[in-house]
């Protein structure tokens, strides 16, 4: 059993504790740790101001992508009459711009416009490949984006190394493109044709990858994993039962914004606590001050003072589970709950489930180890 790892609930007035001493009742601990709920008045300090939220969305194709048939002024239509703050422009293999002199931007900012950063989709489609190989009616997918490039070449960029066999020598070459591009780097839908395993994306954490999206929209059924492949999220756990690091993104995909197509916007999004402002939306995802979303609405989602602190803007019939290590450990209705955040290499993170199935994921922490 875990000591020292206990739920806590804030609920009621934010203040300090007033009357008798709060009473106890058991939560649902699945693996054995100590989890309490703390009834009666809260008893916190007044907590710290909520983050601001940007709405955005990481992964967007218009029609220089070859597969989206709508112009990019139209993409950027649909995101600013669905009240996006920010997204990234990642057509496939070439990066979509209208001033090459806006650093971050793909494009000019105007006051009702998102913001709309500049990326690009490295795409490439070998037949063959190995660790893992594609299934028998599959293709290799190894689809990076490269997030707030500051590089503006011409035209379709050739980046495959077309010599390498291995699925971690494809990744290599297009973490090296993204790093000469000056982007971060975001796995796509890696499970798509069961491309990935938790030791390769272990792999190519370490090779650079900071970003990984569990939550692809478009690609529900490879998200989940089957019988014989792990769902995404428990390979995003098995990276970081290793000790490292990697921030877990939810995205639309989209390439089509006329409510119907293969792949329409909308459906998984970001929530990221930054200024409006290109450079610090980047740097917010770097250093993953953020949560993922398909539909679920938080007003906090972070590390404050020793705890992990999740609160629900809407606590109508939903969920919050804390992780760690892997394994859920506690489990709360209540609006807000709270988790005492481990020291390295142990972490904690939590999902929000909603009655509908629409979840949040709130993104791991870690306590640094003291010499």
């Amino acid at each position: 059993m875990r000591r020292g790892l206990a739920l806590v609930l804030a609920v009621g007035c934010a203040g300090p504790a007033r009357g008798p001493t709060p009473t106890r009742r058991p939560l649902e601990p699945d693996a054995g740790v100590d989890a309490v709920a703390i009834d009666g008045p809260a008893i916190d300090a007044a907590p710290a101001p909520p983050p601001r939220w940007l709405r955005g969305t990481t992964h967007v194709h218009a029609a220089p992508s070859g597969d989206s048939s709508t112009d990019p002024a139209a993409v950027v239509a649909w995101y600013r009459e669905h009240h996006y703050d920010f997204f990234v422009l990642t057509d496939h293999n070439r990066v979509t711009v209208i001033d090459r002199a806006a650093g971050r931007l793909a494009a000019p900012d105007r006051a009702d416009d998102p913001l709309v950063l500049a990326g690009i989709e490295l795409t490439y489609n070998p037949g063959a490949c190995l660790e893992p190989a594609p299934p028998p009616d599959g293709k290799c997918r190894i689809h990076v984006n490269a997030l707030g490039v500051t590089g503006r070449p011409d035209g379709r960029i050739e980046w495959a190394d077309r010599a390498a066999r291995d699925r971690r020598g494809m990744y290599r070459a297009a973490i090296a493109e993204t790093q000469r591009l000056g982007g971060l780097v975001q796995l796509n839908h890696p499970s798509w044709h069961w491309g990935m395993t938790p030791s390769l994306l272990a792999a190519v954490v370490g090779d650079g990858v900071t970003l990984v999206e569990i939550a692809n929209a478009q690609f529900a059924r490879w998200n989940r994993g089957d019988a014989d492949h792990p769902s995404l999220e428990a390979q995003w756990d098995a990276v970081l039962t290793t000790g490292a690091t990697v921030w877990a993104v939810a995205s639309d995909d989209a390439h089509s914004y006329g409510g119907g197509g293969k792949y329409p916007a909308g459906g998984a999004w970001i929530m990221v606590d930054s200024v409006r402002d290109p450079d610090a939306i980047v740097a917010a995802l770097a250093a993953g001050r953020f949560y993922a979303t398909t539909g679920v609405a938080l007003v906090r989602a972070g590390v404050e003072g020793p705890d992990l602190v999740v609160e629900v803007a809407d606590g109508a019939g939903h969920e919050i589970a804390f992780v760690v290590d892997g394994a859920v450990v506690a489990r709360s209705r209540e609006s807000r709950a709270r988790y005492p955040v481990p020291i390295a290499p142990h972490y904690v993170r939590a999902t929000v489930t909603r009655a509908d199935g629409a979840t949040a994921w709130v993104q791991p922490a870690r306590r640094p180890a003291t010499p």
